[in-house]
């Protein structure tokens, strides 16, 4: 048993206090600087309490052994930065940073930080560290993730699931990928390709995002990229709106977006995460994919960024997560810490079906 504090009681890190309070033996404690973030945590029976966490992180987390970060994008740096300082481990679930050696030098020491840590990225990098591990040799890694509402109505065909912010991010900011063993980045919405998959009926695109995050650097996969789906349509209005410069300025497309998306409790998340490569001479493909809905107080996107950073948390505190400084998710994996994982998701209905073919087309 352990001292797990959260810092942000906003959907994420609700639903990451939620399940360290009902499934593990912790003590846990939330943080928020809005009243009414504080209430919604406590009628979920999590003690929280306000506080502007950036005010005095040393008295926040006094006794912790652990901390969740669950801020928003402009301050996570910061709530982080001063977390390390005070010596305590942190899984931080924004995407923060690309994974690059300056950033790694200047946090390599000290307690552990987990970069990235939520459903995409995080919970995608484990999966991804899983199905390049089955393989001899990989030629192709690619992630499709998408939240997205159950109903989808004109004329944008979407619901803020997350962060405004990092909603507008997905279609303004370059993603990176890596074609033929190098890192190269392309413009988010110049192509959008058809989406098909069993598990959902539906008529679905996906365009390149910026997400692959840290595996850009701690796997090695000559092709490697992270899509991200959304309902036919969706796309084709985003690009109408950034033609138009709708998006150029933050508050303007904030604004716009704002009034034109509903907030929807009711959405579905894919996952597709696959390797293609070689395995004993053969071509062979990977695949671990699943689909997760609403259930209860949370949105699907809340349950896998939450649960799963919160998961790790619980890993960290049992001893079963070590490190020094920045530790990708992906770099601790073992065949038994995820089987361990698997099961965890499983408590709380999260579930993911294994694939594999020899010979593929």
């Amino acid at each position: 048993m352990g001292r797990a504090v959260v810092l942000g009681l906003g959907p994420m890190g609700r639903a990451a206090a939620y399940y360290l309070s009902k499934y593990t033996e912790n003590e846990v404690v939330g943080f928020d600087v809005s009243a009414r973030e504080v209430e919604r945590a406590r009628s979920l029976g999590i003690n929280a309490s306000q506080a502007d966490v950036l005010a005095g992180v040393d008295g926040v987390v006094k006794g912790a052994d652990v901390v969740i970060g669950a801020l928003p994008q402009s301050i996570a740096d910061k709530a982080v930065a001063a977390v390390h300082s005070a010596g305590v481990p942190v899984v931080d679930m924004i995407f923060m940073w690309k994974y690059d050696e300056a950033k790694a030098a200047s946090l390599r020491d000290g307690a552990v930080i987990v970069p990235a840590c939520g459903w995409a990225p995080g919970l995608t990098n484990f999966l991804a560290a899983a199905v390049v591990s089955e393989l001899d040799e990989v030629d192709q890694l690619e992630i499709h993730v998408g939240g997205n509402p159950i109903n989808p109505s004109p004329p944008l065909y979407y619901s803020i699931l997350f962060s405004l912010d990092s909603t507008i991010d997905e279609y303004v900011r370059p993603a990176t990928i890596v074609r033929d063993g190098k890192p190269i980045t392309v413009d988010p919405l110049d192509e959008v390709r058809a989406f098909n998959t069993s598990m959902v009926k539906g008529d679905f695109e996906e365009f390149y995002t910026d997400g692959l995050s840290t595996l850009v650097s701690s796997l090695k996969v000559k092709n490697m990229a992270e899509l991200t789906v959304r309902w036919r349509g969706h796309l084709e209005a985003m690009k109408l709106l950034r033609r138009l410069g709708l998006l150029d300025d933050r508050e303007l497309a904030s604004q716009v977006l704002g009034k034109a998306l509903n907030r929807d409790e009711s959405d579905f998340s894919i996952t597709v995460v696959e390797a293609r490569g070689f395995t004993d001479g053969e071509e062979a493909m990977v695949r671990y994919e699943g689909v997760d809905r609403a259930s209860g107080q949370f949105t699907s996107m809340s349950r896998l960024t939450g649960f799963f950073a919160a998961i790790t948390a619980n890993l960290i505190i049992n001893g079963y997560v070590r490190g020094s400084g920045l530790t990708p998710i992906e770099t601790v994996y073992s065949g038994d810490l995820f089987d361990m994982v698997m099961d965890d998701l499983r408590k709380v209905g999260i579930k993911f079906w294994r694939v594999e073919r020899r010979v593929v087309d």
